[in-house]
């Protein structure tokens, strides 16, 4: 029992000191304990940042599986279209607060999960980390996004629902702690709060499903913005370049080229969360880089787009200075002007500048250019006249919607005569918006009976509602319980359709079937529609895609005797197969810096001494089975456990170190176990709102994780420790529990689950006032500035500034009340 196994306070020796010790350190026992403290120290403080980087490495490699596993696909019944579809298994908000928020915090979790064993108590190391990691997440992590959006740009939350409910809870899981710590039960968590806590975080999860969902109150989502996407429609990019146009095209006329930079830098694709977190380890260690490694189409469209506001900026200084002068002027208050097709008309404005004395006319007349009159627009030409009352006319063109699919073109409108200035020519681009047509299969499942030799099938792909120009797609062929390379040959590869082409078709061997499995099924994917063609929404794949799924059935007349034995091993033999070739590419990319050979080439000198010190960990986490292993889960719990022994190692390090410094658990904990432990995070943040177009990768998860920590993090471990001190201990006066908590026997003679609320206590008190402030500060900044993050130059340093002093006073107050 562990009545008897207690550390009495003032009596017990700490863990650096002769007699003590950790869990596993101090590796030489008494030995160690006797080197001197500043070498100890230095010994340390090396081997704990090393674990740092040990505990990143394998906690990408779990969110590497939670990312498999949370993809999952299966046809599943869509009763408004009254047929199955392929949806994930995972919503993404689930999925964001359960298993991303555990990858993402699985060492802050694990090391409360691990530190009530063997004695089923609370130490102040686990907590501490819990409450710290928060402050630093919330704080510095949230001044760190705000200050890395380029100047002048804005990021703002977009699911501003679910937002809201994490932002609530990330507070209230806090003030939750002090209600049990210091309020019902001081110094003591029972059984009833120890699952009421752990409750807290299915009820969190439900109530943000709820509002992703938009079943609570204000939580119904608007139109989705737009991104960047290879599914994206010919309207959706029609609409992108009318924006761009409209927004920078007023004093140029953009060419393709620039419109396309544009529309990469207007519009970019976010990426996920768990592709954020590993490019931020990779980048640190020396590994295959995920995103960035030079300047992007993001980046040169951020350039051109300073460039052209610059010359719009000058433009309009010209026009008030010639507003002022006594001469009359006319002119387009515009260059150039972007339209649909199907806007129907378009109204020019000319100006007429300076003082008026008398009615001045101007003749106009329209031109082509490759838009032609009659064809694509009405040719007109008139008289404007401007007095006085009168200083600005309109010129009304009408715009023809032409068959078939078109280039983006334009023509323009000249002003022939009077006291003109220099835009004197308007250009009018109009962009095309026809539908040549819509990709489908001519099936959603398709059936093929396995054989015992490889059999060629033909998939064919129609197109409908219309066949105007040449359109394209790409296909892909998708694992399912089918797997590429033993039951099918793996195919890709572009579908190009000619003008009136209705369908096509390609082909994909399936494999002969000589292990008798049963039915398995894989999925072919069409993506990436070009030349205006899209995708039927109401197929299979909806507006982003098309899939079919194929099934390869059992050879019914030879399978009988086998297909008892394949389900009593339940064993997906190809899975194994793919795994061992997947082991090799995982030590490759753990060997090479880089990922690769190739990369290892053009790596910096940063890079290789940063490989060759995680070179370790890196070989042994490549031991981890790989992702394609049971869809994932395999590598899930592997995972999983290597974290959950580098967090031990962490603990005993950061005890010892705390220790020979003469710095207590708690100090330790706030401060350098919860900075090692955040340090991926906060690169990951940084990164998600340099380049998404959202706020929701960076900000929005930070108030989900903290949430997570406490609820799961603290509420898991002192359920499992309270409901063993009520139902399985048993304790008696004069042992080593008694002596330990003199104050907690009176009234709990048998035992109970003691937490020192204490420093515990104040470091939550001063967190919740801090955070309180900081997310006050966010929704002020989406006021003002339209957005959470970014805004003007100053405003962006005053608020980083301001998050990082309420941190530096977090940690003060917290040392200062402790001692």
């Amino acid at each position: 029992m562990p009545c008897d196994g207690l550390e009495v306070p003032g009596v017990a020796p700490r863990v650096c000191e002769p007699g003590g010790g950790g869990l596993i350190l101090p590796l030489l026992g008494e030995t160690e304990l006797k080197w001197e403290k500043p070498l100890r120290a230095g010994l340390y403080l090396a081997g704990l940042l090393w674990c740092f980087m040990g505990v990143a490495i394998i906690a990408d490699v779990f969110m590497a599986a939670i990312e498999k596993i949370t993809s999952k696909k299966v046809l599943a019944f869509d009763k408004a279209l009254g047929k199955r579809r392929t949806v994930t298994v995972w919503n993404p908000t689930v999925a964001n607060l359960t298993l991303m928020a555990l990858g993402s915090s699985a060492p802050e979790i694990l090391l409360n999960i691990v530190g009530i064993f063997p004695t089923f108590q609370s130490g102040a190391l686990g907590p501490g980390t819990i409450v710290g990691s928060a402050a630093f997440n919330l704080l510095c992590i949230s001044a760190v996004c705000v200050v890395a959006v380029p100047n002048g740009e804005v990021r703002k939350i977009n699911d501003l629902g679910v937002y809201s409910i994490t932002a609530t809870f990330s507070i209230f899981a806090y003030l939750w702690l002090l209600v049990i710590l210091v309020g019902t039960t001081p110094d003591v968590v029972e059984t009833w709060e120890g699952v009421v806590t752990f409750l807290f975080f299915w009820v969190f999860v439900l109530v943000a499903f709820f509002a992703d969902k938009g079943w609570l109150p204000g939580t119904a989502k608007g139109v989705s913005p737009l991104t960047v996407q290879p599914e994206s429609s010919h309207e959706e990019i029609a609409e992108m370049e009318l924006q761009v146009r409209q927004k920078y095209g007023q004093q140029r006329n953009l060419k393709p080229e620039q419109v396309s930079l544009l529309i990469a830098y207007a519009f970019p694709a976010p990426h996920s969360r768990a592709t954020h977190r590993v490019n931020a380890t990779r980048s640190l260690v020396g590994g295959r880089i995920l995103l960035g490694g030079g300047p992007t189409r993001h980046d040169q469209g951020r350039q051109l787009a300073r460039e052209l506001e610059e010359e719009m900026r000058e433009q309009t200084s010209k026009l008030n200075a010639i507003a002022t002068g006594d001469a009359p002027m006319v002119q387009f208050q515009a260059l150039n002007y972007s339209v649909l097709e199907s806007v129907g008309q378009i109204k020019v404005k000319v100006k007429c500048y300076g003082n008026i004395h008398k009615p001045v006319e101007v003749k106009y007349a329209t031109r082509d250019g490759s838009a032609k009159a009659e064809d694509d627009y009405e040719p007109t030409a008139g008289t404007l006249r401007f007095d006085s009352q009168h200083t600005v006319q309109d010129i009304t063109v009408k715009i023809k919607e032409s068959p078939g699919t078109e280039d983006t073109e334009e023509f323009y409108v000249d002003l022939l005569n009077g006291p003109l200035g220099k835009m004197r020519t308007v250009t009018i681009v109009i962009i095309d918006e026809d539908q040549p047509g819509k990709f489908k299969f001519e099936k959603e499942v398709q059936e093929f009976e396995g054989k015992d030799h490889d059999e060629e099938v033909q998939i064919k792909v129609f197109r409908e509602g219309g066949s105007s120009g040449q359109v394209s797609c790409k296909y892909t062929t998708e694992d399912g319980s089918a797997k590429e390379g033993a039951d099918y040959e793996p195919a890709s590869g572009t579908l190009v359709f000619e003008n009136g082409q209705q369908s096509a078709q390609f082909s994909i061997t399936i494999k002969a079937n000589s292990r008798f499995e049963g039915t398995e099924m894989f999925r072919v994917v069409l993506t990436g529609a070009d030349g205006g063609a899209t995708f039927d929404d109401t197929t299979d794949g909806g507006s982003e895609s098309c899939i079919l799924t194929v099934v390869i059935l059992a050879d019914e007349s030879r399978k009988a005797g086998i297909e008892k034995l394949t389900g009593m091993m339940r064993v997906n033999w190809d899975s194994v197969g793919i795994g061992n070739a997947s082991y090799k590419e995982q030590f490759t990319s753990a060997v090479f810096a880089g990922g690769s050979w190739e990369a290892q080439k053009e790596a910096t000198l940063g890079e290789l001494v940063a490989h060759v010190i995680a070179l370790p960990w890196k070989l042994l986490f490549a031991l981890v089975p790989p992702t394609e292993y049971a869809s994932g889960w395999l590598c899930f719990c592997c995972a999983l456990l290597m974290i959950g022994i580098v967090t031990v190692i962490i603990g005993d390090l950061a005890e010892l170190l705390g220790c020979v410094l003469d710095i207590s658990d708690a100090t330790t904990a706030i401060t350098l176990v919860a900075m090692g432990t955040s340090l991926p995070d906060t690169f990951a943040s940084k990164t998600a709102a340099q380049m998404d177009p959202t706020a929701d990768n960076s900000i929005g998860n930070i108030t989900g994780s903290n949430s997570v920590n406490v609820f799961l993090g603290l509420g898991l471990p002192w359920m499992i420790a309270a409901i063993f001190w009520q139902f399985a201990a048993t304790c008696e006066p004069g042992d080593s529990w008694s002596l330990a908590y003199p104050e907690q026997a009176l009234e709990y003679p048998e035992g109970i689950f003691v937490v020192k609320a204490g420093s515990l206590a104040l470091s939550v008190m001063v967190f919740c006032f801090c955070g309180g402030v900081c997310i006050a500060t966010l929704a002020l900044r989406r006021k003002l500035f339209g957005g959470e993050l970014g805004g003007p130059r100053l405003s962006k340093i005053g608020t980083a500034i301001f998050f990082v002093l309420l941190w530096a006073t977090y940690i003060v107050i917290s040392i200062i009340l402790e001692d």
